[in-house]
């Protein structure tokens, strides 16, 4: 990343979230250990993976933008999403939700992320429009969704 690359950690409360998933399942194990109940173990196995993968997921921010790109790390993917700006096709907001629709070998796809959950999400969204207005894209609403394209 360049020196000129801004951070968007998850807010707090996600963090903490997080934790306190780990900490019923880990609840949840010790009781089931000192009851012997084995029927549950699938259901605090997912406590557990869910819990630990928000937790450990907000070790790292969930945005990064630079000049050369934008990475997002939704929560509910595994892969962390690297999309150069000459790659972005567009972009939709629609409520707390941002759509960053990018060209791959494979086609078009696309990165969601959970606007709610971005610390500084105004200046998230501010640099990001201004990056792609500077590229040309225009924006257009269609009812409550906002769409920036070319």
């Amino acid at each position: 990343m360049s020196v000129t690359a801004q951070v968007f950690p998850f807010r707090p409360w996600v963090r903490r979230a997080g934790l306190s998933i780990v900490l019923v399942a880990a609840a949840a194990t010790m009781t089931i250990t000192w009851i012997g109940e084995k029927a549950v173990w699938i259901y605090v196995a997912t406590l557990w993976i869910g819990g630990l993968k928000v937790w450990l997921g907000t070790l790292r921010p969930i945005a990064e933008v630079s000049d050369e790109r934008i990475v997002l790390r939704p929560l509910h993917n595994l892969r962390t999403r690297a999309v150069a700006w000459a790659d972005v096709s567009g972009t939709e907001q629609s409520g707390d939700r941002l759509m960053v629709f990018h060209d791959t070998a494979r086609g078009m796809r696309f990165v969601a992320l959970n606007l709610n959950l971005v610390k500084g999400r105004r200046e998230l969204l501010a640099l990001i429009d201004a990056r792609l207005r500077a590229m040309g894209f225009e924006e257009r609403t269609v009812d409550r969704s906002r769409y920036l394209s070319r």
